[in-house]
Order: C-alpha cells, then sequence, then structure tokens
C-alpha cells in the first residue's frame, strides 16, 4: 500500500466519525431545543466548507470525497435551520 492509499483511507475514516459527530450533534440540538452550543459563522463556515469539498470532488472525480462530502451536507443545512429555530435571544 503506496501513501496516497493509505491517505485515503484515513481520510474517508475521519470524515466518517466527522459525519457522525455532527448529525449527533444536530440530533442534540433537536432534542434539546436548544442551540447554544452552535454559531452561525460555525455552521457557515461547515457548509461552504462541505460545499467546496464536493466541487473539489468534482473536480478530481473521486467519488469518496464528493459521496461523504454530500452525505454530510444535509447535516449543515439542519444544524442552519435548527440555529435559526432555536437560539435563544439574549437581552442585557
Amino acid at each position: 500500500m503506496n501513501y496516497i492509499d493509505f491517505s485515503r483511507y484515513v481520510v474517508t475514516f475521519s470524515s466518517i466519525l466527522l459525519i457522525i459527530g455532527l448529525y449527533h450533534q444536530v440530533y442534540k440540538m433537536f432534542t434539546t431545543k436548544s442551540a447554544d452550543d452552535f454559531s452561525m459563522l460555525m455552521i457557515l463556515s461547515l457548509i461552504c466548507c462541505q460545499v467546496t469539498w464536493i466541487n473539489y470532488g468534482i473536480v478530481l472525480d473521486e467519488w469518496p470525497i464528493l459521496l461523504l462530502s454530500s452525505i454530510e451536507l444535509p447535516a449543515g443545512a439542519l444544524a442552519f435551520y435548527g440555529y435559526l429555530k432555536f437560539r435563544t435571544k439574549h437581552v442585557l
């Protein structure tokens, strides 16, 4: 196994862990009805990163990148929706 193949396995594994963690956080947000652990900047950065990875997967014709990024994108959209729905408005 060469370095490129090993790197693909490591990136695929870490991406799967990231997807599981993100969906877990989104699930937690919807069950607790609280978006206090999220920030709009983080969510927008996440969505921008996911769209960039999808584009990168298309350009390189790498289906693992495209597939994993496409699976992660709905979690970003749900996080955005949940943030708008459940954010608390702090009054000073």
